[in-house]
């Protein structure tokens, strides 16, 4: 057989899983009872616009429309307090005029002691009663933003009562049924988007250093379907201190049919590859502690130590030998040859 180059490969074998690149643990907004789930498991989504579920549609839309009264009433009384400003303002500039006048008169000594008390009395009071108006406006004006603001409050937990999928994909999940409470910020539905699969493995920590992001390759494989090869996207920080392992990722987007999240996976991390001369590996041979393949030359078995290499897939770098591809090498019957004896080639082998 002529010795001819091959593909070998140092590699690591591990088992992982296979997790959605993008999914999302969808929680309500609003503590509550849950009055409408929308969906089913299984069911597909698009972001932004499948509604998932609803917490307490009544209870909130009914606190919104009496905020909407509420606003209303505090926008009615701002404008009734404006208008008794106004009348205020009106009585205060006609007892002003009068208060000028009668002092002028009481100058000239043209009315009586009386008068000009009652009139002063009269100014003093439209004096404290315009003040009066014009403090009940500007408290008209902070009720009224209060009450504003306390709609704009309510319109948005109505609003977050609604919760719509953030992202495309499936239900994966669903944590709660209609009728039960459901508590803000624990979620209740997992959406999930298949299109995109992360493949996650830990390796041994003294392979940290030969791993390298974006050069690295995962053969994936998962039961009998080969997804091929992917380089490494992720490579975490650090290496975990109890376990000693540390996390490599890739992604397989498009997966085929047969292939989903939370599937086992067989993976081969691949540290370092390259071409060179291998032969199979059962024709080395083992005499006085040495390595020999045998090769033809000129009719007759020669012996030829050499120092196997990698391994892969059953062939055997030998590329430190003085081997050369195009060589004739013994894969029949190499196992009753010495060095030296007449052969007859059959075949090529």
């Amino acid at each position: 057989s002529t010795i001819e180059e091959h593909a070998f490969r140092e590699s690591v074998y591990v088992q992982g899983t296979l997790v959605p690149k993008n999914y999302a643990m969808v929680a309500p907004r609003v503590d509550g009872v849950l009055t409408a789930m929308f969906v089913e498991d299984g069911e597909a989504v698009e972001a932004n616009k499948t509604a998932l579920f609803q917490i307490d549609k009544e209870i909130l839309t009914q606190a919104y429309e009496m905020s909407q009264q509420d606003t209303a009433v505090a926008q009615y009384a701002r404008v009734d307090g404006e208008a008794q400003k106004e009348a205020a303002q009106a009585q205060f500039d006609k007892m002003k005029l009068d208060y000028e006048r009668f002092t002028r008169l009481m100058e000239d000594k043209a009315i009586t002691l009386d008068a000009m008390e009652q009139v002063e009395a009269g100014y003093k009071v439209a004096q404290a009663q315009l003040k009066r108006a014009t403090t009940a406006v500007r408290l008209y004006e902070e009720q009224e933003k209060k009450a504003i603001a306390a709609l704009a409050i309510a319109k948005r937990r109505l609003d977050d009562s609604l919760i719509y999928s953030p992202i495309d994909g499936y239900v994966s999940f669903r944590a709660k049924k209609e009728g039960e409470f459901c508590g803000a910020g624990t979620p209740i539905v997992r959406v999930a988007d298949p299109r995109v699969l992360e493949v996650s493995a830990f390796l041994p920590s003294e392979y940290y250093p030969r791993v390298v992001t974006n050069v690295s390759k995962l053969h994936v494989t998962v039961g009998a379907i080969d997804l091929g090869e992917f380089p490494v996207y992720y490579k975490s920080p650090e290496i975990q201190d109890q376990l000693r392992t540390f996390e490599v990722k890739c992604l397989v987007e498009s997966p085929p049919e047969g292939v989903a999240p939370g599937a086992m996976a067989q993976i081969e991390t691949v540290l370092h590859s390259y071409t060179a001369i291998g032969v199979p590996q059962e024709v080395i041979q083992i005499r006085d502690n040495k390595s020999f393949v045998f090769v033809a030359d000129a009719g007759k078995a020669r012996a030829v130590e050499v120092q196997p290499g990698l391994s892969t897939s059953g062939w055997i770098d030998i590329s430190q030998s003085e081997l050369k591809a195009g060589d004739q090498i013994i894969v029949k019957g190499y196992n009753l040859v010495n060095h030296g004896v007449q052969i007859e080639m059959i075949g090529g082998e």
